[in-house]
């Protein structure tokens, strides 16, 4: 069930990222240092307004949302739904204002419009995307997910050769990109149209679950996004936007590695768990796990190999230096990070105990920002990533710690180590190549460690392998 959930999932869960990877390559030919950093910023503010006013009830509608439920409940979530994204929205357009109150960036007309557009039609779309994929509906689904990042770049790009490269304008493609593909999907959705009847019940129930994680999803922006307010705060905006090059390059690899299983992953756990007890759900929490981890592994391992020509090849020559000193360890605190969200921290609220994963939030939040506080200090911008990666391995560790000792809930040893084992003999084989920053030899570099991994999990696994071209066949036969 997965394995097919997860190839339903796979074009939504490849070109949205891929798209989003090539749009941070995209902007540094566009946009300067301090442009760059504008925008980093203004889409922080969108991450945070979007945790603040509207995630608590995606994650209720993730967890409790039934698509074959009765008309009548599903009436009452669909008004109650409407009414929090209309008041979501509203809050949203405020927090995004704030801006000047997190930095020394001042907010000027034009940008304040065009971060809020932005960030209204984001959130928008985050919800309905993890809305739709409750109700098992995946082109809906893969049109949020792909039109935003691909058409934004598109649009974007199509407005840079008529306005000035600024922050505001790169914003403004997004905004429409999303705004389309929120008038494509509206008739495949259903909502609400009774805002005032939303049901107390339903948002009491929502808050009760929700709430505790919208305050660790704050927990968590501030260790993503920690570290470019600290390099504002101590330095400028063009610094913030030097570093965040790298910084999102490594964040957006591991979140795209783990994507490509995670988008079914937590729903089977929760249908294993519901059928056939706790124990069977965390029994599947624990094979998506290993799941994650063959393609986080390879990843990150195979970007830190290719990073240094990779870069000199597609980034401008502004950001280039500092972009190949601090994108290895940006892979790892995302490698860190993505295990720990998409993993470590699932057992908990596979047992509806959501206040453990908040205490978890809070060790990497504060580790994040104390290590980056400390490595820019020690060691410049590489210093600060270094810092806020230290600080996602502590999170990491704190959070399997007290998985196994609450619910005895560890990563299979076994598996991990044929996935590492596997990982090793790619990066040795992707390390003896020659490394020059051409088309060519990054191509070559990549095949040879996509072969190289294959071959060797289907040697350390081969009845896996038996299954998964069993399952491919069926799927081309139907």
């Amino acid at each position: 069930m997965l394995f097919r959930q997860t190839l339903l999932y796979l074009p939504a869960q490849v070109l949205g990222p891929v798209f989003q990877f090539i749009s941070i390559v995209a902007w540094t030919h566009f946009l300067n240092p301090t442009e760059m950093g504008l925008f980093a910023l203004a889409a922080a503010m969108q991450e945070l307004a979007y945790v603040a006013t509207t995630v608590w009830f995606t994650l209720y509608t993730l967890r409790y949302h039934d698509p074959n439920g009765t008309e009548e409940t599903r009436t009452r979530f669909l008004d109650t739904e409407t009414a929090v994204l209309i008041a979501a929205s509203i809050a949203t357009a405020l927090v995004s204002c704030l801006l000047p109150l997190f930095s020394n960036i001042e907010m000027t007309a034009d940008l304040a419009v065009a971060t809020i557009a932005y960030a209204i039609t984001r959130g928008l779309v985050t919800h309905l995307a993890d809305r739709a994929r409750t109700e098992h509906d995946t082109f809906t689904y893969s049109v949020f997910q792909i039109s935003w990042p691909m058409l934004g770049l598109f649009i974007g790009l199509a407005l840079l050769a008529w306005l000035p490269p600024t922050a505001t304008t790169v914003l403004w493609g997004y905004a429409i990109a999303q705004t389309l593909s929120l008038i494509v999907c509206w008739r495949r959705l259903s909502f609400g149209r009774h805002p005032m009847r939303a049901s107390r019940d339903a948002l009491n129930e929502a808050m009760h679950y929700g709430l505790p994680l919208v305050l660790g999803g704050i927990l968590l922006w501030v260790a993503n996004n920690g570290l470019r307010f600290v390099v504002e705060w101590q330095q400028s905006a063009a610094a913030v936007g030097l570093v965040t090059v790298g910084w999102g390059m490594g964040l957006r690899v591991a979140a795209f590695a783990a994507m490509l299983v995670t988008a079914a992953a937590f729903p089977v756990a929760m249908q294993r768990a519901r059928d056939h007890g706790m124990a069977e759900g965390q029994a599947q929490l624990e094979r998506n796990g290993i799941l994650l981890f063959a393609t986080l592994a390879p990843a990150a391992a195979g970007l830190f190999a290719i990073s240094e020509p990779l870069v000199r090849l597609v980034v401008a020559a502004d950001y280039q230096d500092v972009t190949i000193a601090v994108l290895p360890l940006a892979i790892l605190a995302g490698a860190f990070r993505n295990l720990r969200i998409h993993f470590g921290e699932q057992v908990f609220l596979l047992h509806e105990r959501p206040l453990i994963p908040l205490w978890n939030d809070l060790v990497d939040a504060i580790a994040g920002v104390a290590g980056c506080v400390i490595g820019l200090w020690l060691g410049g911008l590489p210093g600060a990533v270094a810092g806020a990666a230290a600080g996602a391995g502590i999170g990491l560790l704190v959070t399997l710690f007290y998985g196994w000792r609450t619910y005895d809930f560890t990563f299979p040893l076994l598996p991990g180590l044929r996935i590492a084992l596997a990982t090793a003999l790619m990066l040795a084989a992707v390390m003896m190549l020659p490394s020059r920053p051409d088309v060519l030899h990054i191509a070559l570099a990549m095949a040879t460690g996509g072969i190289v991994y294959a071959v060797a999990l289907v040697a350390l696994y081969p009845e896996l392998a038996r299954k998964l071209m069993g399952l491919a066949l069926k799927t081309r036969e139907t």
